[in-house]
Protein backbone atom coordinates (compact mmCIF):
# COMPACT_ATOMS: atom_id res chain seq x y z
CA UNK A 1 0.00 0.00 0.00
CA UNK A 2 1.11 3.61 -0.74
CA UNK A 3 1.97 6.54 1.33
CA UNK A 4 -1.15 8.56 2.35
CA UNK A 5 -1.21 11.86 0.37
CA UNK A 6 -0.85 15.20 2.14
CA UNK A 7 -2.45 18.35 -0.07
CA UNK A 8 -1.20 21.86 0.84
CA UNK A 9 -2.75 24.82 -0.68
CA UNK A 10 -0.83 28.30 -1.34
CA UNK A 11 -2.40 31.14 -1.95
CA UNK A 12 -1.22 33.80 -3.83
CA UNK A 13 1.69 35.97 -3.28
CA UNK A 14 3.75 38.72 -4.90
CA UNK A 15 7.27 37.16 -3.16
CA UNK A 16 8.49 33.54 -4.14
CA UNK A 17 9.61 33.10 -0.26
CA UNK A 18 6.25 31.11 0.93
CA UNK A 19 6.69 28.90 -2.46
CA UNK A 20 10.05 28.26 -1.18
CA UNK A 21 9.08 27.39 2.60
CA UNK A 22 6.33 25.63 1.40
CA UNK A 23 7.92 23.29 -0.89
CA UNK A 24 10.30 22.65 1.40
CA UNK A 25 7.57 21.40 4.22
CA UNK A 26 6.56 18.98 1.50
CA UNK A 27 10.06 17.71 0.94
CA UNK A 28 10.16 17.21 4.80
CA UNK A 29 7.09 15.29 4.57
CA UNK A 30 8.01 13.11 1.88
CA UNK A 31 9.61 9.96 4.24
CA UNK A 32 5.76 9.41 5.68
CA UNK A 33 3.50 10.77 3.46
CA UNK A 34 2.97 11.72 -0.60
CA UNK A 35 2.68 15.40 -0.74
CA UNK A 36 1.31 16.99 -3.53
CA UNK A 37 1.39 20.86 -3.55
CA UNK A 38 -2.43 22.80 -4.81
CA UNK A 39 0.15 25.84 -6.12
CA UNK A 40 -2.27 28.97 -6.80
CA UNK A 41 0.38 30.25 -10.24
CA UNK A 42 2.87 28.67 -12.70
CA UNK A 43 6.09 27.87 -10.58
CA UNK A 44 8.58 31.05 -11.31
CA UNK A 45 11.45 30.32 -13.85
CA UNK A 46 14.46 28.57 -11.65
CA UNK A 47 12.30 26.96 -8.97
CA UNK A 48 11.66 23.15 -8.98
CA UNK A 49 9.72 20.46 -7.17
CA UNK A 50 11.79 18.57 -5.20
CA UNK A 51 11.78 14.96 -5.93
CA UNK A 52 9.33 13.17 -4.78
CA UNK A 53 6.87 16.31 -4.16
CA UNK A 54 4.17 16.99 -6.87
CA UNK A 55 2.62 20.19 -7.67
CA UNK A 56 -0.43 20.88 -9.64
CA UNK A 57 -0.27 24.42 -11.17
CA UNK A 58 -3.93 26.25 -10.32
CA UNK A 59 -4.64 28.70 -12.37
CA UNK A 60 -3.76 32.14 -10.96
CA UNK A 61 -6.38 33.45 -9.66
CA UNK A 62 -5.28 37.36 -9.48
CA UNK A 63 -2.72 37.61 -12.17
CA UNK A 64 -3.12 34.60 -14.43
CA UNK A 65 -6.47 33.60 -15.55
CA UNK A 66 -5.51 31.96 -18.26
CA UNK A 67 -2.82 29.87 -16.35
CA UNK A 68 -2.61 26.46 -17.52
CA UNK A 69 -3.07 23.46 -15.12
CA UNK A 70 -1.48 20.43 -14.89
CA UNK A 71 -3.48 17.87 -13.59
CA UNK A 72 -2.27 14.80 -11.41
CA UNK A 73 -1.41 12.72 -13.97
CA UNK A 74 0.60 15.35 -15.74
CA UNK A 75 -1.72 16.16 -18.77
CA UNK A 76 -2.07 19.90 -19.80
CA UNK A 77 -5.96 21.30 -18.86
CA UNK A 78 -7.33 24.55 -20.03
CA UNK A 79 -7.34 26.97 -17.17
CA UNK A 80 -11.05 26.17 -15.38
CA UNK A 81 -12.97 29.19 -13.98
CA UNK A 82 -13.19 29.73 -10.39
CA UNK A 83 -16.07 27.10 -9.90
CA UNK A 84 -14.56 24.94 -11.95
CA UNK A 85 -10.88 25.44 -10.86
CA UNK A 86 -12.84 24.69 -6.54
CA UNK A 87 -14.19 21.33 -8.42
CA UNK A 88 -10.67 20.30 -10.03
CA UNK A 89 -9.56 20.84 -5.99
CA UNK A 90 -12.38 18.24 -4.94
CA UNK A 91 -11.76 16.12 -7.61
CA UNK A 92 -8.23 15.68 -6.81
CA UNK A 93 -9.08 15.22 -3.14
CA UNK A 94 -11.47 12.74 -4.31
CA UNK A 95 -8.70 11.11 -6.11
CA UNK A 96 -6.09 10.96 -3.59
CA UNK A 97 -8.47 10.75 -0.37
CA UNK A 98 -5.18 13.04 1.19
CA UNK A 99 -4.77 12.07 5.16
CA UNK A 100 -4.52 15.83 5.96
CA UNK A 101 -5.10 18.97 3.97
CA UNK A 102 -2.78 21.82 4.56
CA UNK A 103 -4.03 25.67 3.64
CA UNK A 104 -2.20 28.64 3.63
CA UNK A 105 -2.54 31.20 6.31
CA UNK A 106 -6.89 31.67 5.65
CA UNK A 107 -8.66 32.56 7.53
CA UNK A 108 -6.23 33.98 9.66
CA UNK A 109 -5.29 36.42 6.86
CA UNK A 110 -6.76 38.57 4.55
CA UNK A 111 -7.36 36.71 1.07
CA UNK A 112 -9.53 36.81 -1.65
CA UNK A 113 -9.99 33.26 -1.68
CA UNK A 114 -12.67 32.57 0.95
CA UNK A 115 -15.51 32.01 -1.57
CA UNK A 116 -13.62 28.95 -3.07
CA UNK A 117 -12.15 27.73 0.03
CA UNK A 118 -15.70 27.99 2.16
CA UNK A 119 -17.21 25.38 -0.17
CA UNK A 120 -14.50 23.40 -0.26
CA UNK A 121 -14.27 22.96 3.69
CA UNK A 122 -17.43 22.38 3.48
CA UNK A 123 -17.71 19.23 1.29
CA UNK A 124 -14.51 18.26 2.61
CA UNK A 125 -16.06 18.00 6.35
CA UNK A 126 -19.20 16.76 5.43
CA UNK A 127 -17.87 13.42 3.23
CA UNK A 128 -19.22 9.98 3.77
CA UNK A 129 -15.79 8.23 2.92
CA UNK A 130 -13.88 9.97 5.73
CA UNK A 131 -12.49 13.32 6.16
CA UNK A 132 -9.04 14.80 6.01
CA UNK A 133 -7.90 16.90 8.80
CA UNK A 134 -7.23 20.00 8.37
CA UNK A 135 -4.54 22.40 9.02
CA UNK A 136 -4.20 26.35 9.09
CA UNK A 137 -0.31 27.16 8.36
CA UNK A 138 0.60 30.77 8.81
CA UNK A 139 3.98 32.78 8.97
CA UNK A 140 5.07 34.19 11.80
CA UNK A 141 2.95 37.58 11.50
CA UNK A 142 -0.37 37.17 9.44
CA UNK A 143 -0.62 40.11 6.61
CA UNK A 144 -3.86 41.66 7.28
CA UNK A 145 -4.80 44.53 5.03
CA UNK A 146 -7.59 46.08 7.22
CA UNK A 147 -7.45 47.05 10.93
CA UNK A 148 -7.98 44.99 13.82
CA UNK A 149 -11.84 43.93 14.33
CA UNK A 150 -13.14 42.18 17.18
CA UNK A 151 -15.69 41.04 14.38
CA UNK A 152 -13.74 39.71 11.91
CA UNK A 153 -11.53 37.64 14.39
CA UNK A 154 -14.80 36.11 16.07
CA UNK A 155 -15.64 34.75 12.82
CA UNK A 156 -12.32 33.35 12.33
CA UNK A 157 -12.54 31.57 15.67
CA UNK A 158 -15.40 30.24 14.49
CA UNK A 159 -13.71 28.77 11.12
CA UNK A 160 -11.01 27.50 12.81
CA UNK A 161 -13.15 25.77 15.13
CA UNK A 162 -15.17 24.20 12.73
CA UNK A 163 -13.19 23.30 9.73
CA UNK A 164 -9.77 22.86 11.03
CA UNK A 165 -7.95 20.34 13.70
CA UNK A 166 -5.05 22.07 14.18
CA UNK A 167 -2.99 25.83 13.74
CA UNK A 168 0.47 25.63 13.10
CA UNK A 169 2.61 29.48 13.40
CA UNK A 170 6.09 29.29 11.94
CA UNK A 171 7.89 31.71 14.47
CA UNK A 172 9.44 31.19 17.88
CA UNK A 173 6.85 32.79 20.38
CA UNK A 174 9.55 34.90 21.84
CA UNK A 175 9.66 36.72 18.43
CA UNK A 176 5.75 37.04 17.80
CA UNK A 177 2.52 34.83 19.14
CA UNK A 178 -0.66 34.59 17.18
CA UNK A 179 -2.57 36.43 20.10
CA UNK A 180 -1.00 39.28 19.66
CA UNK A 181 -2.78 40.31 16.14
CA UNK A 182 -5.74 37.49 16.47
CA UNK A 183 -8.09 38.28 19.69
CA UNK A 184 -11.24 36.40 19.36
CA UNK A 185 -14.17 37.43 22.58
CA UNK A 186 -13.61 33.43 23.37
CA UNK A 187 -10.79 31.72 23.93
CA UNK A 188 -9.78 29.83 20.63
CA UNK A 189 -10.40 25.41 21.15
CA UNK A 190 -8.59 24.61 17.50
CA UNK A 191 -4.81 23.73 19.36
CA UNK A 192 -2.84 26.56 18.05
CA UNK A 193 0.91 25.53 18.23
CA UNK A 194 4.10 27.87 17.60
CA UNK A 195 6.83 25.82 15.58
CA UNK A 196 9.46 28.08 15.58
CA UNK A 197 10.87 29.36 12.22
CA UNK A 198 10.33 27.36 8.87
CA UNK A 199 14.25 27.22 7.64
CA UNK A 200 14.74 25.51 4.80
CA UNK A 201 18.85 25.28 5.50
CA UNK A 202 21.05 25.71 8.23
CA UNK A 203 23.99 27.81 7.49
CA UNK A 204 27.28 27.98 9.56
CA UNK A 205 27.89 31.62 11.30
CA UNK A 206 31.12 31.89 9.58
CA UNK A 207 33.54 34.73 11.28
CA UNK A 208 33.73 38.10 9.42
CA UNK A 209 37.70 36.89 8.47
CA UNK A 210 36.16 34.03 6.62
CA UNK A 211 33.10 35.81 4.81
CA UNK A 212 33.91 38.10 1.10
CA UNK A 213 33.84 41.57 1.99
CA UNK A 214 31.03 42.42 -0.67
CA UNK A 215 27.63 43.41 0.27
CA UNK A 216 24.60 41.57 -0.91
CA UNK A 217 21.03 43.48 -1.92
CA UNK A 218 18.27 41.26 -2.35
CA UNK A 219 14.65 41.94 -2.73
CA UNK A 220 12.57 38.25 -2.34
CA UNK A 221 10.83 37.94 -5.53
CA UNK A 222 11.76 41.10 -6.49
CA UNK A 223 8.11 42.08 -7.90
CA UNK A 224 8.75 45.53 -5.50
CA UNK A 225 12.07 45.30 -5.26
CA UNK A 226 12.98 48.11 -8.25
CA UNK A 227 12.92 50.97 -6.16
CA UNK A 228 15.77 49.20 -3.58
CA UNK A 229 17.67 48.23 -6.64
CA UNK A 230 18.27 51.59 -8.30
CA UNK A 231 18.75 53.53 -4.66
CA UNK A 232 21.63 50.48 -4.23
CA UNK A 233 23.28 51.52 -7.21
CA UNK A 234 23.01 54.99 -6.63
CA UNK A 235 24.90 54.84 -3.14
CA UNK A 236 27.36 52.26 -4.51
CA UNK A 237 28.66 55.24 -6.87
CA UNK A 238 28.53 57.48 -3.52
CA UNK A 239 30.30 55.34 -1.50
CA UNK A 240 33.11 53.54 -3.85
CA UNK A 241 35.96 55.78 -3.43
CA UNK A 242 36.03 56.25 -0.02
CA UNK A 243 34.72 52.45 1.13
CA UNK A 244 35.94 50.31 -2.06
CA UNK A 245 32.34 47.93 -1.37
CA UNK A 246 31.80 45.30 -4.14
CA UNK A 247 27.96 44.85 -4.50
CA UNK A 248 25.92 41.73 -5.82
CA UNK A 249 22.51 42.37 -6.58
CA UNK A 250 20.11 39.39 -6.95
CA UNK A 251 16.88 40.89 -8.88
CA UNK A 252 14.44 38.32 -8.39
CA UNK A 253 12.38 36.10 -11.10
CA UNK A 254 9.88 38.36 -10.43
CA UNK A 255 11.11 41.53 -11.05
CA UNK A 256 9.89 43.21 -14.39
CA UNK A 257 11.75 42.21 -17.50
CA UNK A 258 11.67 46.03 -18.45
CA UNK A 259 13.44 47.10 -14.90
CA UNK A 260 15.92 44.17 -14.91
CA UNK A 261 17.00 45.70 -18.09
CA UNK A 262 16.83 49.09 -16.60
CA UNK A 263 19.42 47.65 -13.87
CA UNK A 264 21.80 46.44 -16.76
CA UNK A 265 21.89 50.03 -18.09
CA UNK A 266 22.32 52.01 -14.67
CA UNK A 267 25.27 49.49 -13.87
CA UNK A 268 27.00 49.40 -17.99
CA UNK A 269 30.18 51.31 -15.66
CA UNK A 270 30.09 50.07 -12.76
CA UNK A 271 32.68 46.87 -12.49
CA UNK A 272 32.12 46.29 -9.02
CA UNK A 273 28.28 45.41 -8.99
CA UNK A 274 27.16 42.28 -10.45
CA UNK A 275 23.51 41.42 -10.99
CA UNK A 276 22.04 37.93 -11.07
CA UNK A 277 18.43 37.04 -11.99
CA UNK A 278 18.11 34.23 -9.25
CA UNK A 279 20.41 32.16 -6.48
CA UNK A 280 19.40 28.76 -5.96
CA UNK A 281 19.53 29.31 -2.34
CA UNK A 282 19.66 33.54 -0.82
CA UNK A 283 20.43 32.07 2.39
CA UNK A 284 23.40 30.24 1.39
CA UNK A 285 24.37 33.35 -0.12
CA UNK A 286 23.97 35.05 2.92
CA UNK A 287 26.14 33.36 4.81
CA UNK A 288 29.13 33.51 1.93
CA UNK A 289 29.13 37.61 2.61
CA UNK A 290 29.33 40.08 5.29
CA UNK A 291 26.77 42.17 4.66
CA UNK A 292 22.73 41.93 3.32
CA UNK A 293 20.60 44.39 2.51
CA UNK A 294 17.33 43.48 1.38
CA UNK A 295 13.20 43.46 2.24
CA UNK A 296 11.52 41.82 4.90
CA UNK A 297 9.71 39.10 4.20
CA UNK A 298 9.40 35.66 5.88
CA UNK A 299 12.30 34.61 3.79
CA UNK A 300 14.89 37.37 3.98
CA UNK A 301 14.25 37.66 7.39
CA UNK A 302 14.62 34.26 8.58
CA UNK A 303 17.53 33.34 6.21
CA UNK A 304 19.40 36.51 7.52
CA UNK A 305 19.11 35.45 11.09
CA UNK A 306 20.71 31.86 10.73
CA UNK A 307 23.11 32.83 8.38
CA UNK A 308 24.55 35.45 10.99
CA UNK A 309 25.11 38.03 8.61
CA UNK A 310 25.31 41.68 9.36
CA UNK A 311 21.93 43.14 7.72
CA UNK A 312 19.73 45.79 7.12
CA UNK A 313 15.89 45.47 6.58
CA UNK A 314 14.24 48.22 4.10
CA UNK A 315 10.79 46.13 4.25
CA UNK A 316 8.23 47.14 1.19
CA UNK A 317 5.94 49.08 1.78
CA UNK A 318 1.70 49.22 0.78
CA UNK A 319 -1.22 47.92 2.78
CA UNK A 320 -0.73 44.43 1.65
CA UNK A 321 3.13 44.44 3.12
CA UNK A 322 2.36 45.67 6.64
CA UNK A 323 4.10 42.37 7.95
CA UNK A 324 7.49 43.46 6.48
CA UNK A 325 7.64 46.59 8.91
CA UNK A 326 6.38 44.80 12.00
CA UNK A 327 9.00 42.05 11.14
CA UNK A 328 11.65 44.70 10.70
CA UNK A 329 11.05 46.50 13.94
CA UNK A 330 11.20 43.52 16.20
CA UNK A 331 14.45 42.24 14.47
CA UNK A 332 15.95 45.31 15.05
CA UNK A 333 14.34 45.63 18.72
CA UNK A 334 16.65 42.00 19.36
CA UNK A 335 19.77 43.45 17.71
CA UNK A 336 19.67 41.29 14.83
CA UNK A 337 19.48 43.55 12.26
CA UNK A 338 18.88 47.49 11.26
CA UNK A 339 16.45 49.16 9.90
CA UNK A 340 15.51 51.62 7.30
CA UNK A 341 11.99 52.42 6.17
CA UNK A 342 11.13 52.86 2.57
CA UNK A 343 9.05 55.82 2.96
CA UNK A 344 12.94 57.45 3.65
CA UNK A 345 15.00 55.47 1.30
CA UNK A 346 16.95 57.55 -1.60
CA UNK A 347 20.35 57.19 -2.85
CA UNK A 348 21.91 59.46 0.08
CA UNK A 349 19.84 57.86 3.13
CA UNK A 350 20.93 54.14 2.18
CA UNK A 351 24.37 54.73 1.68
CA UNK A 352 24.25 56.24 5.15
CA UNK A 353 23.19 53.23 6.23
CA UNK A 354 25.43 50.89 4.77
CA UNK A 355 27.98 53.04 6.29
CA UNK A 356 26.46 51.95 9.66
CA UNK A 357 25.95 48.67 8.47
CA UNK A 358 29.55 48.16 8.00
CA UNK A 359 30.37 48.47 11.25
CA UNK A 360 27.10 47.22 13.00
CA UNK A 361 27.62 43.04 14.68
CA UNK A 362 24.03 41.24 14.58
CA UNK A 363 23.48 40.12 18.34
CA UNK A 364 23.11 36.67 18.23
CA UNK A 365 19.47 35.50 18.74
CA UNK A 366 18.17 32.06 20.58
CA UNK A 367 14.88 31.97 18.14
CA UNK A 368 13.88 28.26 17.67
CA UNK A 369 14.95 27.50 13.58
CA UNK A 370 13.23 24.36 14.02
CA UNK A 371 10.27 24.40 12.55
CA UNK A 372 10.30 22.32 9.35
CA UNK A 373 10.98 19.14 12.08
CA UNK A 374 8.87 20.34 14.82
CA UNK A 375 5.55 21.14 11.93
CA UNK A 376 6.00 17.48 10.62
CA UNK A 377 6.09 15.99 14.21
CA UNK A 378 2.76 17.72 14.77
CA UNK A 379 1.30 16.59 11.24
CA UNK A 380 2.32 13.00 12.45
CA UNK A 381 0.70 13.52 15.57
CA UNK A 382 -2.42 14.35 14.79
CA UNK A 383 -2.82 11.77 12.23
CA UNK A 384 -2.69 9.35 14.75
CA UNK A 385 -4.71 11.71 17.38
CA UNK A 386 -7.74 10.59 18.56
CA UNK A 387 -11.62 11.83 18.14
CA UNK A 388 -11.43 14.82 21.01
CA UNK A 389 -8.02 15.48 21.12
CA UNK A 390 -6.20 18.51 22.87
CA UNK A 391 -3.40 20.44 22.42
CA UNK A 392 -2.01 19.51 25.90
CA UNK A 393 -2.04 15.61 24.98
CA UNK A 394 -0.28 16.38 21.59
CA UNK A 395 2.35 18.60 23.31
CA UNK A 396 3.01 15.50 25.67
CA UNK A 397 3.84 13.25 22.55
CA UNK A 398 7.09 14.92 22.39
CA UNK A 399 8.62 18.50 23.71
CA UNK A 400 7.09 20.68 21.10
CA UNK A 401 5.63 23.21 23.57
CA UNK A 402 1.77 24.05 22.99
CA UNK A 403 0.72 27.37 21.62
CA UNK A 404 -2.10 28.65 23.70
Amino acid sequence: MGKPAILIYRLHSEGIGKLLYCLALAKSLRDQYRPVVLNCCALPHGIEAPAGVDVIELPDCEHSPTASVVNIHGEQKHAPENSERRDLILRIIAELKPEMLLIDTFPLGDSNAENELLPLLEQVRNSSGGSPRVICWVQDIPNRVSSYSRKRDDRTARLLEKYFDMVLVHTDPSFARLEEYFQPENTLSTPVFHTGFLLPGQYSHLANASRASRLLVSAGGGATGGPLFRAAIESHRLLWDAERLPMTIIAGPKLAEKEWLELHWLTRDLRAVTIKRSVPNLGAEMSKVRWSVSQCGYGAATEAVSSGVAALFVPSSGRRNREQTDRARRLSHWGAGRLLVQDHLNAVSLANEILQLVRFTPRETSFSMSGLANSVALIERLSVAETGYTAAQIARQGSISQGQ
